[in-house]
């Protein structure tokens, strides 16, 4: 039977877009579903500035008139800038098991691509580096965080059979019931604070995280301008984020390092797992899916290590283990029992190293994969 390609091009297009998933992977143990309404918003031009200075096509692929297959098209021109070449980027990519479904959607993906002088294609990632990213190739027996993809374990056999080759992978790590803070980390810490006259900003009220929340925005930029992929937030981008997470983030979950001068040298963000919650509301915030994830904001026993990010010239001088440090103690004070990490380089031994004296282990691995184009 023949898969036909359907640029998305009208309301209805996209709302089955976001849809398929749903049916992709009705009642999994493991998949989060998102929030169908934000789901749009970040594939609307109106109301995503990404689009700015990128360009985007979402293709669906349809068998016998029913949806079996769906992928976008990326391309950042800020990223290409930095990079001296046209890359383009996959994303939102899901299809039933059948390599001539799989086939179509990259098919259509590379050639519009080609169209734009790209000469890679790489994914899955999104808009910006703080999307969710990553083909998960290990560790499909457990839930995951929100802000990373599921996948069926049949993806990544696809994506090498059409030619994709590993581009950089991520890991993630759980621990597992930290009981207290070992004592040569809290004599390490009260030294680094001693010799470096580093404190930590505790954030009192909503109004002043807002207040310095661009502040913030801009040392997460500049703490991760070196990672693999990363490409600059806009003012516009920087705004909308802060629009969109900081409502969900208990201030008290905000961990950040100032240093003599009272410059931010450092952060951390955790907060407490909405994975369950996510699943429970379905994709929709109304009625009751903003209901789930408050209490799960409250009465939880997992936490999530969102980011974990220090200024360069400070990395060598103890500000990681000073974070994780004030992480630990709200941990414990919090009773949580069961700790994520959000997706880390595998090669980032500095933060890595963190967890070694912990019930730690990595429990899943996600891949970006490439292809050349030329």
């Amino acid at each position: 039977m023949s898969i036909t390609l359907q640029e998305v091009s009208s309301e209805n297009q996209l709302e089955e877009f976001v849809e398929f998933p749903f049916r992709l992977y009705r009642d999994h143990p493991y998949w989060i579903p998102p929030i169908k309404a934000m789901e749009k918003a970040l594939l609307r031009p109106e109301s995503n500035p990404a689009f700015r200075h990128c360009e985007a096509v979402l293709f669906l692929a349809t068998q016998e008139g029913r949806t079996v297959g769906r992928i976008a098209g990326l391309i950042n021109r800020l990223e290409c800038e930095k990079l001296g070449e046209v890359h383009a980027r996959f994303g939102w990519l899901d299809f039933e098991n059948e390599p001539a479904i799989s086939g179509a959607l990259f098919e259509a993906v590379e050639s519009w691509a080609r169209a734009r002088g790209a000469v890679v294609l790489k994914g899955p990632y999104g808009f910006t580096n703080l999307d969710k990213a990553g083909l998960l190739v290990e560790g499909f027996d457990s839930l995951g965080t929100i802000a990373t993809l599921f996948n069926h374990p049949y993806y990544p056999e696809h994506l090498e059979r059409l030619g994709f080759e590993k581009e950089v992978d991520w890991v993630e790590v759980y621990i597992h019931s930290i009981e207290a803070i070992p004592e040569r980390i809290q004599r390490f810490v009260r030294l680094m604070r001693e010799r470096f006259g580093l404190r930590v900003w505790r954030v009192r009220s909503r109004a002043e995280l807002k207040a310095r929340g661009r502040e913030l925005f801009h040392l997460l930029q500049e703490t991760y301008r070196n990672i693999h992929g990363f490409v600059p937030l806009t003012d516009e981008q920087v705004e909308l984020y802060m629009k969109q997470y900081l409502p969900f983030i208990r201030k008290d979950f905000i961990k950040i390092v100032l240093n003599r001068e009272g410059e931010m040298v450092g952060f951390g963000l955790t907060m407490p797992s909405l994975s369950k919650a996510m699943k429970c509301a379905g994709g929709r915030l109304f009625p009751f899916g903003l209901l789930h994830l408050l209490w799960a904001r409250t009465f939880n026993d997992s936490l999530d290590l969102v980011l974990i990010g220090v200024r360069e010239e400070w990395r060598n001088k103890g500000v990681h283990a000073l974070i994780f440090h004030e992480i630990l103690e709200k941990i414990l004070s919090g009773g949580f029992r069961h700790i994520y990490v959000n997706p880390m380089l595998e090669h980032n031994t500095q933060v890595l190293s963190l967890w070694k004296d912990y019930q730690s282990r990595v429990y899943k691995r996600r891949r970006a994969y490439q292809k050349r184009l030329t």
